[in-house]
């Protein structure tokens, strides 16, 4: 698929590497931090620049991230300058050495102390990636904190980065309102923007892809967010479960239910996202896909018990001057998760009718007249 959004990050590290200067880039999983890397340094192989593509291959391994660079014996005195004195050993006259690390905090440590010898000493030139909140080799933070190296953190994709990576991935410009939902979804994170993309129904009208709005979470989708959230405990378990049913919750009451230390590992590792909120600070999950995920661990009567244990809970919600009861907060929320009227009406013991009703009446008051509106107002 061709290279599409983040395209101010890209310039920012092709100006590092020309001004001389050496660039990190940190994202999370998913930002595209790999792809963004390769596509950036793309410009030095066509000019007078010998580009090394090194990745991580972790930390028990010596020289194991530059082992497709060396020779295959060699016997040095000093490793260090013998494993530099091989990369460099290629050049042409008059050439520039680009360093192009993915994956840094996996490097060992005599691969990120030969990266720091070719900077220091040979005026290499390096752009590295790593993962937010992953501790880095000392040799690449020493080139960090001594002024060799700029730090490029990664936020989420934009609403228009996102539109362009759609449209790239779909051959063909997407609806404003499509955009913003799966952007919404995802959190503006490529990896799984793009996997929700391909598994949902898209429509073509009047020369753009419009979408129906059932958001289709195939298996593979399912794994993937799973296997960013990882192992947890039953306390971090029943903490991301009650916040996504009721999100955002008050952090109070968040512990109260569960407990302080489990709120503040997940928050850690990215799980939740701790705010303040008006008066108070409140927490929702980091990613709203992983709310779909989440619930899908319970059956219907847990989820239903935990919704209502929240909405007790909370704190009356109010948008624009206006008020939802907790029946229709109630409501609002299920409907958000895309479920139907009857499907309402079988989760909370109502009516097909009185379920209408209480959704009128949300739409009334927050002014919108979707169920994809709902989300993105109630978190």
């Amino acid at each position: 698929m061709p290279f599409a959004g983040r395209m101010v990050e890209c310039d920012a590290i092709r100006a590092a590497l020309r001004e001389g200067a050496g660039v990190l880039v940190v994202g999370e999983a998913g930002s595209g931090r790999s792809r963004l890397l390769a596509e950036a340094v793309t410009a030095f192989d066509r000019c007078a620049a010998v580009v090394r593509r090194v990745a991580g291959a972790g930390h028990d391994v010596p020289f194991g991230a530059l082992a497709h660079l060396l020779p295959a014996s060699s016997g040095p005195v000093n490793p260090i300058r013998w494993a530099a004195e091989a990369v460099r050993a290629p050049l042409r006259e008059g050439s520039v050495l680009v360093l192009a690390v993915d994956d840094a905090h996996l490097l060992d440590a005599r691969s990120a102390a030969t990266l720091g010898y070719l900077v220091v000493h040979h005026g290499a030139r390096v752009a590295l990636t790593a993962l937010s909140g992953a501790a880095l080799p000392p040799a690449v933070l020493s080139l960090w904190k001594d002024g060799w190296l700029s730090r490029l953190d990664l936020p989420p994709l934009s609403v228009r980065d996102t539109a362009r990576l759609l449209a790239a991935a779909l051959d063909g410009e997407v609806e404003a309102a499509a955009v913003q939902a799966l952007r919404h979804a995802t959190g503006g994170n490529v990896r799984l923007l793009i996997e929700l993309a391909r598994a949902q129904s898209f429509t073509r009208a009047d020369g753009r892809w419009r979408w129906r709005g059932d958001l289709v979470v195939t298996a593979r989708l399912r794994q993937m967010v799973e296997t960013g959230i990882g192992e947890l405990d039953d306390t971090e378990r029943e903490a991301l479960e009650l916040v996504a049913v009721g999100e955002p919750l008050a952090l109070d009451a968040l512990t109260r239910l569960t407990s302080a230390a489990a709120v503040e590992r997940l928050e850690r590792r990215a799980l939740l996202t701790v705010e303040v909120r008006g008066p108070g600070v409140g927490v929702r999950l980091a990613h709203p896909l992983h709310g779909q995920v989440i619930r899908s661990w319970s059956a219907p009567l847990a989820t239903r018990n935990r919704l209502r244990r929240v909405t007790e809970l909370r704190r009356p919600e109010e948008t624009g001057g206006t008020v939802l009861s907790a029946r229709e907060f109630e409501v609002a929320r299920l409907a958000s998760w895309n479920l139907t009227n009857r499907e309402i009406a079988d989760w909370l013991v109502l009516s097909h009718r009185t379920v209408g009703n209480h959704l009128y009446n949300v739409y009334t008051k927050l002014g919108v007249n979707h169920r994809l509106d709902l989300a993105p107002l109630l978190t």
